[in-house]
């Protein structure tokens, strides 16, 4: 017969494992319900970023869509030109598109044989020195910091100054000539390639550089082999800002005076009035410019296979 006192010692016992066993399955079925609504909400948290990655996805217009709202808003503005030239009626103040291309069709041999290749020679002689000065500078500045601190604030004072109102100066220096087009051309343009292939070489990754070295390549090797492929997409961005500043220096230039140019074309258009011929070389300067750029994204597309690259 067991004693009272060990009756109670049980019943204790009893109660206190029943609480324990109580607890555990409250903690385990509380711990099962967290993971589920933790594995719940993160599956509606994964659920909804994919949902809305997708939507974004979808969001973005394809390269044929963007292109396709490109030239559609092109000739809603040439639309919107045309049916405003016609309401006001004035061609001396808003020729309408088609007096444009009645006139640049009019005066065709006299713009594409004479005057165009006297704007395409400047274009292209000023284009070229620019980016011959501008990549000789930025590699003097990155070879030696004693060069880039002497130059670089020179550079940055030019460009205080529009070159555009130094244009009547060069024509006191150099006339009515070739040469004074030329040199307006590149004080435009040397500035942005100069700038722009410096931070390309600048951007140069530290740890591929030490890598080069242990390998023992000299700095020559480094310039070809590393520096200058990681400024090439620098280089023509540069270039993209090259080529129509180029056509706006040299008919700016030809606007001051010069024999032949599609700039001289406009001035004397304007001095009789024929707004529709004023217009009609900045549709041959706005095409060439357009196809130029053009060519110049394939050719960067080619070269440049690494750009975009994660």
């Amino acid at each position: 017969m067991r004693a009272p006192g060990a009756a109670a010692a049980g019943k204790q016992k009893a109660a206190g494992s029943g609480s324990r066993k109580q607890q555990g399955l409250s903690a385990d079925s509380g711990g099962r319900k967290q993971q589920g609504l933790s594995n719940d909400s993160g599956g509606r948290k994964r659920q909804g970023f994919s949902t809305g990655s997708g939507s974004r996805k979808q969001k973005e217009l394809s390269p044929g869509r963007r292109k396709a709202w490109s030239l559609g808003f092109g000739i809603f503005l040439l639309a919107f030109w045309q049916i405003l030239a016609m309401l006001i009626d004035r061609s001396f103040l808003l020729p309408s598109p088609l007096q444009v291309l009645q006139s640049l069709w009019d005066n065709r041999e006299e713009l594409f044989l004479e005057h165009l290749p006297a704007t395409m020679q400047v274009v292209v002689l000023g284009g070229l020195i620019a980016v011959v000065l501008g990549f000789v500078l930025a590699m003097l500045m990155d070879l030696d910091h004693r060069i880039e601190k002497a130059v670089y604030p020179i550079l940055t004072v030019t460009q205080t100054v529009p070159v555009m109102c130094l244009a009547p100066v060069f024509v006191l220096w150099f006339g009515y000539s070739v040469t004074m087009r030329v040199v307006v051309v590149v004080l435009v343009n040397f500035f942005s390639v100069t700038v722009n292939l410096f931070d390309g070489l600048k951007s140069t990754n530290t740890e591929r550089t030490e890598l080069m070295k242990t390998w023992g390549a000299g700095r020559l090797q480094q310039f070809v082999l590393l520096r200058l492929p990681t400024a090439l997409p620098y280089l023509f961005t540069a270039l993209q800002v090259v080529i129509p500043w180029s056509f706006v220096g040299a008919a700016v230039s030809e606007w001051l005076g010069a024999p032949a140019g599609l700039g001289t074309f406009s001035r004397s258009c304007m001095m009789s009035l024929d707004a529709a011929g004023l217009l009609a070389p900045l549709v041959v300067l706005t095409v060439l410019a357009l196809l130029v750029s053009g060519v110049l994204r394939l050719v960067e597309k080619k070269a440049v296979t690494w750009r975009g690259e994660s």
